[in-house]
């Protein structure tokens, strides 16, 4: 993975077996940025995959806001 992805990439949340869609902005070796409908019912820690970029790593939100969240890779 290179330092920083500025591209908009397709992803997928990943929650007690449900799956969820969602854009990830900003992607670095230790945190993304990711855009999603579903941001202010989300969990602070979740699976993220994003085949594209071979990440499939665990989350922790360290912020959010009404369309996006700010995620640290645990």
């Amino acid at each position: 993975m290179t330092k920083e992805r500025l591209s908009v990439q397709q992803g997928q949340i990943l929650l007690d077996g449900t799956s969820l869609r969602c854009r990830v902005r900003y992607l670095t070796p230790t945190s993304a940025t990711i855009q999603t409908w579903d941001a202010p019912v989300l969990p602070l820690a979740f699976s993220l995959r994003v085949p594209n970029a071979g990440l499939n790593a665990r989350c922790q939100v360290l912020w959010r806001d009404e369309r996006r969240l700010g995620v640290t890779f645990i």
